[in-house]
Order: structure tokens, then sequence, then C-alpha cells
């Protein structure tokens, strides 16, 4: 059977503060691992919500890596094209939290598995049929073998599968300047793009983001603004739909924005509306955070169709 959704890129752990405002140039406790990668965790999220789904990607062969991959196996994710590199170390995310919301990283990815993403990672007879690619900027900055791997894959991707692009830009991994470099041949092949607040203002140039998102619908593409507590706006056409989120007790953020992503392209999929996506969507990703770690509060379909029905 094709797959609906494929995902490409960097898989790794993640090990966080267990308490607010400890910077990680001090001593203190940490908690994890947790199965983390934006790429990952989009994956996780639509295997979960019952999209025929697979990864791409490369981690090591150690506990990290096994922690991963059995995560991705047990919500349901095809992982034969992850590959288990012999020497290499998964790759590691360090990140600690603050008081007013801010979050700060170290990355141990671009010498380590998720780095060594080569041409022998794309199987194109494999995803003959694919409905939808999923890429994101973070994926390409991990390393000049990944970025060359997925413009590779994105010039000989089968012409019916579709690309949504998640800008998903990390300062901690390269410059703003060098990301859009990287990002654009995806970004012009993309039918859809997931921007977070300020993105759209960055690879357009406009002056807002709003303006950004209809200069992308204006080309054929379908936006979807994530505001994270606010919601989502989207924009297809000439028409713009605003669907405001849920109120939840948050635990952990990290990976709200990946969920949302893995269940508006499962909901597109299973044929609903936009708005539809966008509301189904913004409850899977309110959803996930009321868990510590990234992947763990991703919700199953029957918990989201629950939800909705209590918030309806």
């Amino acid at each position: 059977m094709a797959y609906d959704i494929v995902s490409i890129g960097a898989l790794l752990c993640e090990v966080m503060r267990k308490e607010l405002d400890k910077p990680l140039d001090t001593a203190a406790d940490f908690t994890g691992p947790y199965p983390s990668g934006d790429s990952g965790i989009m994956l996780n999220a639509a295997a979960k919500l019952g999209a025929n789904s697979a990864m791409i990607g490369v981690v090591g062969d150690d506990g990290f890596g096994r922690c991963i991959v059995n995560r991705l196996q047990e919500s349901g994710a095809d992982c034969s094209m992850v590959r288990v590199h012999p020497e290499a170390a998964t790759g590691v995310a360090f990140v600690c939290y603050f008081h007013d919301g801010s979050r700060n990283f170290i990355y141990h990815v671009h010498q380590d598995a998720p780095g060594m993403m080569s041409a022998e990672d794309i199987h194109l007879e494999k995803l003959q049929g694919t409905k939808w690619l999923h890429i994101t900027g973070f994926a390409m900055s991990v390393s000049k073998g990944a970025a060359d791997t997925i413009h590779r894959l994105v010039r000989e991707l089968p012409a019916d599968t579709q690309i949504c692009f998640d800008p998903n830009i990390r300062p901690e991994a390269l410059s703003v300047e060098e990301i859009k470099a990287l990002c654009m041949p995806v970004l012009e092949r993309s039918s859809m793009i997931f921007p977070s607040k300020g993105e759209a203002m960055m690879f357009t140039g406009a002056a807002t983001d709003d303006e950004g998102c209809g200069i992308w619908a204006s080309q054929g593409k379908t936006v979807v603004l994530k505001n994270g507590e606010q919601g989502c706006r989207i924009f297809s056409g000439d028409q713009i739909l605003d669907v405001p989120s849920f109120s939840v007790e948050e635990v952990d953020p990290t990976g709200a924005g990946d969920t949302f992503c893995g269940a508006f392209l499962t909901a597109l999929i299973a044929g609903k509306s936009l708005a539809e996506c966008g509301r189904f969507a913004n409850a899977a990703g309110a959803m996930s955070v009321r868990k510590q770690g990234p992947m763990e509060g991703a919700p199953s379909l029957a918990e989201v169709e629950e939800f909705l029905a209590a918030h309806a």
C-alpha cells in the first residue's frame, strides 16, 4: 500500500532540565531521553492518528537510536527506511526552559547520525504513490549531506507526490540567510507550507506574516500559519480562515507545532475541509503539551475525537 505521509529528517533524543531557569552552562538535573526531532514528532503524530506513514533518517547503533525507532514503530510508523549507522552516535538535543516561556537548545547532530544522511537513504521505488512528503528547514540545516539528499529527493520525487514544508528555523543550527538559501528549492516545489510566527515575513520579505502568507497563497500554495495558543490562520487562494485553539494545562510545549502538522495532514488525507483540518490539528497540538516529552502527549484518533466532542 502506498504511503499517506513520508517524512525525512533528523531523528534525535531530547534531554531536558527538570526545573525552570536552569541554563545549560551550569550544573543541574536532567530528565530523559525522550524520542524527538521535528520530522519524527510530526510522523509519530500522523501514524498514531492512523495515517500510513514512513520515516527516512539515520540513527546510531545505540540506546538512543532504539528509543526513537521503537517509539515510531509502536505508533504504527514504517521505519524500514531508517538506517542504523554502525559508528555514528544518535543525535541529541539538550534543552532548558525559562519562566518567560523561552527555551535554549544545544544540538549534537552535525557530526552524528543525523548528519550522515546520504543518497543511499533514498529509495524511490518505495515512494511510488506517496501522497505527501514532509520536509523541514531544520532537516536541511543539519549537514551538507542531509541538504543534498533532500534536494535530490525533491528533484526525483514522483510528480504526483505533494510536498509540505515546515520552515522550523533554528538559529542554533545555521544562520537565517543560510537556511533561506537551503530551503528555496523545497519551498518552490511545496504545495503546502506551515510557517510559525515570523517565518513568512522572513522568507518572503513581507512586512507582516499575513502579507507573506498571502504572497505564497497567490502562488497556489495552501499556507497554515501556526499561532500557538491563538490557533491557526489558513490561507488558500483568496480565502482566509481563522481557527481558534483550545485551552489546556501546559506541561511541555516542545513538539506541539510538529504534532499539529501531522494532524493537519492526516485530516486532509481523510477528506476533511480546511476549517475542519485546522480544528482537528489545533486539538491534537493542544493535547500534546499536557505531558513531558515532545512525543509523549501525541493523541490517538479516538482521543482527538473525544476531545473535540467535549469541546463542541
